[in-house]
């Protein structure tokens, strides 16, 4: 489509995450339009119609074949994410979808064959990358003064789960893919697993990146959804960075500030200052800050020809990678090199 062209956007799903993260930033983006939704509950569908004057349908061929569209947006269960990103790249449609890409890994490569053989592409809801947080110490990541990233530690805290599996594809995924965003591509892995009496699953995983660095993975689900929490670190060469709920940064350096911080309001001048976004009035919501509005930004900008897609269906599938050679490494109680996770 030309670059100037209104990308015209088909929703499958209408629950709750879709209609409180989702579709309100479609409806704020410029060069897009929301035309048609899906879900199978009618009576739910019918709601979102109503509120962004859509076609409403309860069956996804139904509606890519009877809509005119450029771009499919999915959003509901990993079967769902996994059924309808075939049926748009089937129609050589560009998808977007939430987190986890599918249920399985096999699933997951699947669906990069598919988007392979469309000549499309599609995008995974890993919306942590376009977090104003998490990008500004990207910047300092990559700049010549950190010195390469040495070491990263991402914990994370999320609410009850009964499954380890559950709980790293519905919530490890995103600091999974966080270090694999600031560090590079994971080389091995070595896990271990804990249930506790009280039921609480908890996990301590150590990388080993492929440019050699190290990290690890902390995380349980021994909070509250109302009360989640998450922290990322990195260090490199006389710099240090702390990165609280993909909000709040704090950059610890000797050198002064060496990266530009596009965007981004930075005060403080001593060896220890802050980053921060803008948090006031609609950004506190957690559309702008924590990355929702600027992973669907994207998404439309890449179905415009704009820009290169990000956190693509080839990033859903190393999540789904790791998430496996961590399961694996914690049953077998050893070392699990990436490569030897078979697809």
């Amino acid at each position: 489509m030309q670059a100037n062209d209104t990308v015209r956007i088909g929703f499958i799903g209408a629950g709750n995450h879709s209609t409180q993260a989702l579709y309100p930033n479609f409806a704020l983006i410029d060069g897009c339009r929301l035309v048609a939704a899906c879900d199978l509950q009618r009576e739910r569908v019918q709601r979102v119609a109503d509120a962004y004057g859509l076609t409403p349908f309860t069956d996804i061929a139904t509606m890519l074949d009877s809509v005119e569209l450029d771009a499919v947006c999915v959003c509901g269960m990993p079967d769902l994410h996994h059924e309808g990103a075939l049926a748009a790249l089937a129609r050589k449609l560009p998808v977007f979808i939430e987190k986890p890409p599918a249920p399985t890994l096999a699933q997951s490569a699947e669906l990069v064959r598919a988007a392979e053989a469309a000549g499309s592409f599609g995008m995974v809801g890993f919306m942590k990358r376009f977090a104003p947080a998490n990008v500004v110490t990207k910047e300092y990541v990559d700049s010549p003064a950190f010195g390469g990233l040495a070491t990263i530690l991402l914990i994370h805290g999320a609410g009850p789960y009964d499954d380890m599996r559950r709980m790293l594809m519905f919530n490890g995924i995103h600091p999974i893919d966080v270090g694999r965003f600031l560090a590079g591509d994971v080389a091995s892995v070595f896990a271990h697993a804990h249930v506790s009496p009280t039921g609480v699953q908890a996990l301590c995983a150590a990388f080993r990146f492929a440019s050699g660095a190290v990290g690890q993975l902390n995380m349980n689900s021994g909070a509250t959804w109302s009360d989640c929490y998450e922290q990322t670190y990195v260090a490199g060469r006389a710099c240090q960075i702390s990165i609280i709920g993909s909000r709040e940064v704090e950059v610890m350096t000797p050198n002064g500030r060496f990266a530009r911080g596009e965007g981004m309001e930075t005060y403080g001048w001593s060896n220890r200052y802050y980053v921060s976004g803008n948090m006031s009035g609609w950004s506190a919501g957690g559309h702008y800050t924590r990355g929702y509005y600027g992973e669907l930004q994207h998404f439309v900008r890449a179905v415009r020809g704009e820009v290169q897609p990000k956190a693509t269906l080839g990033d859903g599938l190393e999540a789904m990678r790791i998430i496996d050679a961590i399961l694996m490494s914690a049953n077998e109680g050893r070392e699990v090199r990436l490569e030897d996770i078979a697809m």
